[in-house]
């Protein structure tokens, strides 16, 4: 009988630390949603849809440099992309200095490898 006891005991403490870390990884998506609106207004002219890239200023770049650029594309929504494009996002994050994983998704484009810069005319 005790080692029932003790099998309760490890599956209770089992799902107590499952709930918990469950608990604190919604929270933490939570906090990725406030980051996700900060790089939307602060990069609006750059990541903006159905107008030319534009160059990110500095106040942008430090916003990106500043947020979880993966976690941002992970919850970038249908209705978010109606307003911004991925594809710029994804561009503007670089320009930061934050590379994204190649494969990867943000939103529901896939991050592919960046263009491999024109030669140098010194070259």
């Amino acid at each position: 009988m005790a080692s029932t006891g003790a099998t309760l005991l490890r599956a209770l403490l089992f799902v107590s630390l499952f709930a918990g870390f469950a608990a604190h990884l919604a929270a933490a998506e939570k906090d990725c949603y406030d980051e996700r609106d900060s790089v939307m207004r602060m990069c609006k002219w750059t990541i903006k849809k159905g107008s030319p890239y534009v160059i990110p200023d500095m106040p942008c770049r430090l916003q990106v440099r500043k947020v979880d650029m993966p976690c941002i594309c992970r919850v970038l929504t249908a209705s978010d992309e109606r307003i911004v494009s991925p594809e710029k996002l994804v561009r503007c994050s670089r320009d930061s200095g934050v590379a994204l994983p190649v494969g990867s998704k943000c939103g529901t484009y896939t991050i592919v490898a960046p263009a491999p810069a024109p030669p140098s005319a010194h070259a």
